[in-house]
């Protein structure tokens, strides 16, 4: 089972590694994604923190993308 960090889509996961060169607090949500397997193991604080360093607003965001992370996880991992 691969953890949340290698199944962020690839742009995600592009922004995500420009943000943890920058920010010391990027980089402990970069670990705190490859500590996990499951998108529900996620905090809010973390998920918050994920849409501030991809760039992304949860105006966008649908239901389900919270729930589930449908918008930042590849579908087939």
């Amino acid at each position: 089972m691969s953890n949340l960090y290698d199944q962020l889509k690839p742009e995600f996961k592009k922004q995500l590694e420009k943000s943890s060169a920058k920010y010391s607090t990027a980089k402990r949500l970069k670990y705190v994604l490859l500590s996990k397997s499951f998108w529900g193991d996620l905090k809010m604080d973390d998920i918050r923190s994920l849409l501030t360093y991809t760039e992304e607003s949860s105006w966008e965001m649908a239901a389900s993308d919270f729930m589930y992370g449908t918008k930042f996880l590849n579908k087939d991992e």
